[in-house]
């Protein structure tokens, strides 16, 4: 989450950044309530908290994606709203490239407050991915400053004890998944990614805000620190 912020904050062009989760931990969306939601988060979990909007998700058989950019700019949208259709739909088209049975999801169901229905997973919105026979394959949340945007990610790869049924794997393995979301946000912004690595600003502003923000209780449990 910190690198995900430092990319925010100095990333130039538009960036994109994949990784897993080891060990599985659990992330809030950033407007949930801990306290409404606390008793029915699974125990035992790292759990973190998210700059982006959702709701919770467990990470652990899934390809996370980080994608940074200017609204407006080099391929991206005018609007936060505007970015999941088109993005998500391009994604789709590299899934069924490689073999994927996935379908948009037609309209948005659920508890979008994820108050008494915590998990991301089991409220589908419009646009995302889902499986032809049920079950969310990629969602996506996006958080603006100014122009600049993050835009999170989930494509999962298998499903997991919390969210059962309402997970459905895409029916890759890490890499094909991987290799699909790379080619679906590249061709939607309209250009070629070619690998990179943080620099020495990203670096100290990622451990700046692990330190002062996604390292500490205060953060998850009731948004404090430094402004988000």
């Amino acid at each position: 989450m910190a690198v995900d912020e430092a990319l925010l904050v100095h990333a130039q062009e538009p960036t994109v950044r994949l990784y897993a989760w080891d060990p599985p931990a659990l992330s809030l969306g950033y407007f949930q309530d801990w306290d409404a939601i606390a008793n029915r988060l699974p125990p035992d979990l790292t759990v973190v908290r998210r700059i982006t909007g959702g709701g919770a998700i467990w990470h652990e058989h899934e390809v996370t994606y980080a994608l940074v950019g200017c609204l407006g700019e080099q391929g991206l949208p005018t609007s936060t709203k505007s970015i999941y259709p088109g993005l998500h739909r391009s994604v789709l088209e590299a899934l069924g490239r490689r073999g994927a049975q996935v379908d948009l999801q037609p309209e948005t169901i659920g508890d979008r407050r994820y108050r008494d229905e915590p998990r991301c997973f089991a409220s589908p919105a419009a646009d995302d991915l889902i499986h032809h026979a049920g079950g969310k394959i990629l969602g996506s949340a996006a958080r603006a400053r100014g122009k600049q945007v993050l835009v999170h990610g989930s494509l999962k790869l298998a499903s997991n004890p919390w969210d059962q049924a309402a997970v459905a794997s895409c029916g890759l393995e890490w890499q094909a998944a991987a290799d699909a979301l790379l080619e679906g946000i590249a061709n939607w912004l309209g250009q070629p990614t070619t690998p990179g690595d943080l620099t020495s600003a990203e670096t100290a502003t990622t451990a700046e805000l692990r330190e002062l923000r996604y390292g500490t209780d205060d953060w998850v449990r009731k948004r404090l620190g430094p402004k988000a």
